[in-house]
């Protein structure tokens, strides 16, 4: 089925595709993350075009990224011939139960709709090899009442989540976390909102 993300594929893949450039703290966690999980594979989860899969699979990682819309993938797989890519939802990933020495999950939680969220921190945990590493960023909401918010996305209707809701969530399904970025926003219509980067590991 067709994705809100298959009408604006092209025109996002140009918009983004030097997103870390500016980004020195975001590309620091990408590195720490590499030098976490060692070796793959890595799931780059709600991959879009594929340029932060490429990204890791330059610092040396086999990569697999996964998103639901096939125009951005098609974009991926011309760009990037050495990363993998698969159509799949972060809610059923299609991959074997620990089959991943890390999992990427750059804002690919922010259009579901609140009663989802635990389904699909759950998926992750399941294809997380245990001592794997889960690095998330969202949007993140400014207090715990409500734990999310929803805003107007350019795309499609998304969520702010509470970080804290976010770790208490990741808890119940193993993952622990080690570490966490806020970066607040800028002056800039890419970055609306403050963002949150959760670094956690699932438990041996």
């Amino acid at each position: 089925m067709p994705t809100a993300y298959d009408t604006v594929a092209a025109t996002y893949a140009d918009t983004f595709k030097d997103t870390l450039d500016d980004r020195p703290a975001e590309r620091g966690l990408l590195a720490a993350f590499a030098e976490l999980v060692q070796r793959g594979p890595v799931a780059d989860l709600g991959c879009g075009p594929g340029h932060i899969a490429a990204h890791l699979h330059g610092l040396g990682l086999p990569v697999l990224g996964v998103d639901e819309s096939a125009e951005m993938l098609a974009i991926g797989r011309a760009r990037f011939p050495g990363v993998r890519f698969t159509l799949g939802s972060v809610l059923r990933l299609g991959l074997a139960s620990g089959s991943c020495r890390g999992v990427l999950s750059r804002a690919s939680v922010i259009h579901l709709p609140p009663a989802l969220l635990p389904t699909a921190l759950a998926e992750f945990a399941r294809v997380l090899a245990p001592g794997g590493w889960l690095l998330l960023s969202f949007q993140a909401a400014d207090g715990p009442e409500p734990p999310c918010e929803y805003f107007d996305h350019r795309v499609a209707g998304a969520y702010r989540w509470w970080p804290d809701h976010v770790v208490s969530l990741l808890h119940e399904v193993g993952i622990t976390e080690t570490a966490r970025l806020t970066e607040n926003p800028e002056p800039d219509e890419r970055r609306q909102f403050r963002v949150a980067f959760i670094l956690a590991q699932k438990r041996a």
